[in-house]
């Protein structure tokens, strides 16, 4: 099925980019995952409008992997932003409050959107918001070597 398929490539990605931020640092992975998604918010939605079965498997994958790409350091990033006492706290909050604004606003703006300028404004507005991400990531702090 293609949750087996999704789930067996993400599986070895999820657990060898927290390796790499180990070593690079947490915020440089993510940055590059932001900046990976400005380009390709840019390019996914005129590939969707093609209405190719294939480019939309190609589309989800590669969608997919960049979500991926940042996904593993963030689990390490979160919590080390905040002092041991505040970090549970801290780290549920960030997550949960960062899941519903980036999993309800954008959707709500996307409809009208696409229907006033068509889907290739969708694009534009996520593009948008992985710039705005590639930002705030930069404006953080490094926590690789931060002693917990």
């Amino acid at each position: 099925s293609w949750e087996s398929r999704r789930r067996s490539c993400s599986v070895p990605r999820s657990c060898s980019l927290p390796c790499i931020s180990d070593r690079v640092g947490r915020r440089r992975v993510i940055m590059v995952s932001c900046g990976f998604s400005v380009v390709w918010a840019l390019a996914l939605f005129p590939l969707l409008d093609t209405g190719s079965p294939v480019t939309f498997v190609i589309g989800m994958m590669v969608t997919l992997a960049i979500f991926g790409i940042a996904y593993g350091p963030c689990d390490a990033l979160l919590p080390e932003m905040f002092a041991t006492r505040y970090r549970y706290t801290g780290a549920g909050l960030g997550y949960n409050l960062a899941g519903v604004l980036g999993g309800a606003i954008p959707p709500l703006l996307a409809a009208p959107l696409a229907a006033s300028f068509g889907s290739v404004a969708i694009g534009v507005m996520l593009a948008a918001l992985g710039l705005l991400s590639l930002v705030c990531t930069a404006r953080l702090f490094e926590t690789r070597h931060r002693a917990l």
